[in-house]
């Protein structure tokens, strides 16, 4: 036997020490691993040991009878790493085969069951690098203690009673062609999950680079070379640059932005500067920090500081409050010479930054920044951050255009230089000014939704972006459930709750919550409330506290809107679909819609709504699921998303 002496699994060893140990011994080292567990888990261990040797002690005399004599291994409450306490119940290695065995106490199953056993699977096959690459194959069994019926299958993982699961282990493991697999060389295989926004930041500001996150690394590391050269060809040069970087939603673009802005150490290129000391005296100093994250989201800016702790204001600050400081009055010249600016196609235009700051600075966004970066002594660089689609406010519809505006407006194109992809670069009217096109900065892959690329494409055509038959949505959404990402939708709240709280029962770092459109009028007499202005949000606390913390998004109590999730993601989302975007007569309508402003300069309030549904669809890492009032109003968006292929929650736990 060897009782863990890892922090990795609470036993481990060949499946003849499992299968010959005493009961007592195994559950008390379970015990002693897991050293919170209630007494309902106990419970369930001193139930499912003695179960679970007699099942191995069966399949090992099946598959030796078959002739499979090979190295294997079991192990018991094995932590994926770096997944917060995240642990399927059982592994078993048998003839190079990975079996998942995820232990429920009961007769029936849940779709959350199966999705918590979906979930197991993929991050194996995905992330462990044992299993990366088809290297070794893997299987998920969920298996039902009390179940008396044959086992059978559903979305890719089996469901067993105790009666069945020898036969269909011995099933998976004998055909195997795969190398023999023990225990202990499975442990010593390296996991590298792919990280959310926050976690990815974190250990970016935490140790400089990014360590543990390594896919995402190689996801965007190209796009962040290139930046950085052109980066440090201004400072070579002298010439100023205007920096486009292009990504689909999820692939990464805040997180380049928030290396650019910390690890590239760009103040080893920054020039020294007099600021002013006491007694009218001035110091010459060299700026701690050349680079700047800037942001408009404020929710995004709140928790990613949440989660950094202090010292996260040297590199992510507020884009009005920067405004503020540096275009008010006399103009001040910015310590930093590389300003990021997180969704440039956001920018404001000059109306919209007249009405914000009430007079008190003028122009347009890029105006202000590329100004700036004209008062930067010696060198400066501007990076804009582009996502597609996501324009939501008043204010943010006239686009990149402005960028290159902005630099003519200068008077100064001379000294600059505009880098940009290649789709983005054929779109401007750049004029003289001199251009390149760059297809590093371009990220096509999403890095969100654990390999579910299609997701985006999935969505536009939902959405109507584009025109997409329904068999090539459905097509869409059946590569993206394989991939394990599962949508469903319903209109019982209760039941996309529960789903919730039992799929991540066991992943205490998960993080869920409900979001919905910003100008509906009518999820929060279905229990689906927002706050009511003036009333704001602690953003750091909702997306950042513990599961049974009262303010965190898993108490699922109150809905957040587009503004409030754009640019952040949640493990699962509860998206509310309003009244404010829905199809009547075959067609998307937004007459339902909360009215802007009088104030407000709207050129396009339909396609607004319609980019924030694409905001809010686009949100999650392992799935959602659309709340859909019953209400007659919806009939036609409901039987649209039908047909674009998801099911009906209510609906799949009765397939058994």
């Amino acid at each position: 036997m060897l009782v863990s002496t890892t922090n990795q699994a609470g036993w481990y060893g060949p499946i003849k020490d499992f299968v010959e140990e005493d009961k007592v011994i195994v559950r008390r080292a379970l015990e002693s691993f897991i050293e919170d567990a209630g007494a309902s888990q106990i419970r369930a261990w001193r139930d499912s040991i003695p179960m679970l040797q007699r099942v191995l002690k069966t399949m090992k005399t099946i598959n030796e009878g078959a002739g499979v004599i090979v190295d294997d291994g079991t192990l018991l409450e094995y932590v994926l790493p770096m997944e917060g306490g995240r642990r399927p119940d059982v592994l078993v290695l048998e003839n190079g085969v990975v079996v998942i065995l995820e232990f429920k106490g009961k007769e029936r199953w849940d779709i959350s069951d199966v999705d918590q056993a979906i979930g197991y699977k993929r991050d194996l096959e995905n992330y462990h690098s044992i299993c990366q690459d088809g290297q070794h194959p893997v299987h998920a069994i969920l298996v039902m203690t009390r179940r008396t019926e044959s086992y059978t299958e559903k979305d890719g993982v089996f469901i067993s009673g105790p009666d069945d699961l020898p036969e269909l282990l011995a099933s998976l493991t004998q055909e195997s062609e795969y190398p023999s697999l023990d225990a202990e060389h499975f442990l010593k295989g390296e996991y590298l999950p792919l990280p959310s926004l926050i976690k990815a930041a974190k250990l970016h500001f935490l140790h400089s680079d990014l360590p543990t996150i390594r896919r995402a690394s190689a996801n965007t590391d190209p796009a962040y070379d290139r930046a950085q050269q052109i980066v440090k060809d201004s400072h070579t040069s002298g010439r100023r640059k205007l920096i486009l970087l292009s990504g689909v939603p999820g692939s990464g673009k805040t997180l380049v932005g928030i290396r650019l802005s910390y690890e590239s150490e760009f103040s080893k290129l920054a020039t020294t500067r007099l600021v002013p000391r006491s007694n009218g005296n001035f110091q010459e100093i060299t700026p701690p920090n050349a680079s700047i994250f800037l942001s408009g989201n404020g929710p995004l800016v709140a928790v990613l500081k949440n989660a950094l702790g202090r010292g996260s204001n040297q590199f992510i600050q507020d884009v009005r409050k920067y405004v503020t400081h540096h275009e008010s009055g006399e103009k001040r010249i910015p310590l930093h010479h590389v300003i990021i600016f997180d969704e440039a196609q956001r920018a404001w235009d000059k109306g919209k930054v007249e009405r914000r700051h009430k007079g008190a600075v003028v122009g347009s966004e890029p105006d202000m920044f590329i100004g700036m970066a004209n008062r930067i002594p010696d060198w400066g660089a501007v990076v804009g951050l582009i996502g597609t689609g996501q324009e939501i406010h008043d204010g943010e519809e006239s686009g990149l255009q402005q960028w290159v505006d902005a630099i003519v407006n200068t008077g100064e194109m001379d000294n600059w230089d505009i880098h940009a992809p290649p789709g983005i670069i054929e779109q401007l009217e750049i004029g003289p000014i001199q251009s390149y096109s760059e297809p590093l900065l371009t990220l096509n892959a999403t890095i969100r939704t654990h390999f579910g690329e299609m997701l985006h494409h999935w969505v536009d055509g939902v959405l109507g972006h584009v025109e997409t038959p329904y068999e090539d949505l459905t097509n869409l959404y059946s590569q993206l459930k394989q991939s394990g990402f599962k949508i469903y939708y319903t209109n019982n709240l209760r039941k996309a709750k529960m789903y919730l709280w039992n799929r991540y029962e066991k992943s205490p770092d998960a993080r869920y919550g409900m979001i919905c459109s910003s100008r509906d009028k009518s999820l929060g007499g279905y229990g689906m409330k927002t706050l009511s202005w003036p009333k704001t949000l602690n953003y750091g606390r909702w997306y950042n506290e513990s599961q049974d913390h009262a303010d965190s998004c898993c108490a699922l109590d109150l809905a957040v809107t587009e503004f409030d999730s754009q640019g952040l993601e949640l493990d699962c989302t509860l998206v509310g679909w309003g009244n404010d975007f829905i199809i009547q007569n075959g067609k998307w309508n937004n007459d339902r819609a909360k009215r802007y402003a009088y104030t407000s300069d709207i050129k396009d309030a339909f396609t607004l709504r319609r980019n924030a549904y694409r905001v809010l669809l686009t949100r999650a890492r392992d799935g959602m699921i659309l709340y859909v009032p019953s209400d007659e109003l919806w009939n036609e968006t409901r039987e649209h998303l039908i047909k674009c292929g998801i099911e009906d929650l209510s609906m799949v736990d009765r397939e058994q």
